[in-house]
């Protein structure tokens, strides 16, 4: 038989292996950051966006500690913001596209540390909504969050942004109606942001919700419609969801009640 002592050393033992065990397969340490494999991590809701809370509620550099691929805006609805390769880029309401400072705000945006669970080729012409239809017939269930990221040639590209807004702000739905559109030939570049269920409506876009950012760093903003010549499909399947809630500004009186699907359509599309 094994001393009592004996006995509390080897449960020590396996106490230490099992938690260090749990610590490697759940984080995934980069330099000083921790990053949550599988996780998407949201600052705010969409629900709050649609009530016109836009102030920042967290900064670049900490979005960026918890994931590397994503998309969002910046602090008074200043354009569009996109996540990809660990760098955050901003399509203004202009259309220019500049690096984002690390000390620049959100009050909204959502990111994962990509790593594609599934991966398949498109060949088109295949317009956006096509796409959407090909991507949706590849996931493995309609009841899991995925990201997406989608990078290859496309044509036709359509896309809009928007001017930062001043104080009062207004909703959403108000917002965008001054937006601006541009178009793009054919050219190298990338899709990227979510599918997310339908019971997720009011946190976040349910459905697909995609921003499109140009290889060369030159042409971007929210897609309106594209077409495809030929891309590579990422989904990544993450289950898990982090959601950081500003406890201060206007999201403590927002209106989330829900129920404002017709106005997120009109933001959206």
């Amino acid at each position: 038989m094994i001393p009592e002592k004996g006995r509390y050393a080897v449960l020590l033992a396996l106490l230490i292996i099992s938690t260090a065990f749990f610590a490697m397969t759940a984080v995934r340490w980069s330099g000083d950051r921790a990053v949550a494999d599988d996780t998407l991590y949201q600052v705010s809701t969409i629900g709050a966006l649609l009530d016109g809370v836009y102030d920042g509620a967290a900064d670049i550099d900490s979005l960026l500690a918890r994931g590397d691929t994503g998309i969002g805006t910046l602090e008074g609805l200043d354009g569009e913001l996109i996540v990809i390769d660990g760098e955050a880029w901003q399509v203004k309401g202009d259309g220019t596209v500049v690096p984002v400072e690390g000390s620049a705000r959100t009050p909204f945006a959502a990111v994962t540390a990509f790593e594609p669970d599934i991966v398949f080729e498109v060949e088109g012409p295949l317009d956006l909504r096509d796409l959407e239809a090909s991507i949706e017939t590849a996931l493995p269930s309609e009841n899991l969050p995925c990201a997406v990221l989608v990078q290859g040639t496309f044509t036709n590209v359509t896309a809009r942004s928007v001017d930062r807004q001043e104080r009062p702000y207004p909703p959403l739905a108000e917002a965008t109606k001054a937006q601006h559109v541009f178009t793009f030939g054919r050219e190298e570049g990338s899709l990227v942001g979510f599918w997310l269920p339908r019971y997720l409506a009011g946190v976040n876009v349910p459905g697909f919700h995609l921003h499109y950012l140009a290889d060369d760093r030159i042409g971007g903003g929210h897609p309106l419609n594209v077409t495809v010549e030929h891309a590579t499909v990422s989904l990544d399947i993450t289950p898990e969801i982090r959601l950081s809630l500003p406890d201060e500004g206007g999201f403590t009186a927002a209106n989330l009640s829900g129920g404002r699907e017709a106005e997120l359509a009109s933001a959206e599309r």
